[in-house]
């Protein structure tokens, strides 16, 4: 296979608005719970939540934001998330191609999952350090990627977590870590200045 990029995300989108299920599989649902719990437990004022897709897990964090951004790179998908958040005025959901796109301003919590393998090594590292530049004092970074390789991805996922891990430790706290048997997921706390 070929490294997808935006163009690829919206063929795929305009065949299927939910490419992965993740509205019915079980497997998605059990991953979007331990991404809720490396969220923490308290709610967060602005939340910016990095490759949307369709908005489905978009619906569980706009939950636990006061107000949340939504983004993704393909039209179509963003399309499909409006229409499952419409109605929540706490909910903003937004086109950005990543990282040259990334919104300005501060963040309690960042969540960044299933994104970063698909993105050359560069464009990763560089959304990271935008990640870690727009975290708020004591807010939180989730990183949820896929250990398991892909065809189509644009470096090994395994090595895109891990890079990412190591460069959030050096400037925040950890939080929280789980390894599942496909993926592994992060958070890391802003220090209070």
């Amino acid at each position: 296979m070929q490294m997808i990029d935006p163009a690829g995300f919206e063929a795929m989108f305009r065949a299927d608005p939910d490419p992965w299920n993740y509205a019915t599989s079980p497997f998605e649902a059990y991953k979007r719970n331990i991404l809720l719990k490396a969220c923490g437990e308290r709610i967060r004022g602005r939340g910016l939540e990095l490759a949307c897709a369709n908005g489905e897990t978009t619906r569980y964090l706009v939950r636990i934001c006061l107000s949340l951004l939504a983004l993704d790179a393909s039209p179509t998908a963003v399309r499909e998330a409006r229409k499952r958040l419409a109605g929540v005025g706490r909910a903003r959901v937004g086109h950005a191609l990543l990282p040259d796109e990334f919104p300005r301003g501060r963040f309690d919590l960042i969540v960044v999952s299933e994104l970063l393998y698909y993105l050359p090594p560069r464009d990763a590292e560089r959304l990271v350090s935008l990640v870690a530049g727009a975290v708020a004092p004591g807010g939180r970074v989730v990183l949820l990627h896929h250990h398991i390789d892909f065809g189509d991805a644009a470096q090994k996922p395994d090595l895109a977590q891990k890079r990412a891990g190591r460069y959030l430790a050096r400037r925040m706290v950890p939080g929280f870590h789980y390894r599942d048997g496909r993926f592994d997921c992060l958070s890391f706390i802003a220090r209070r200045k």
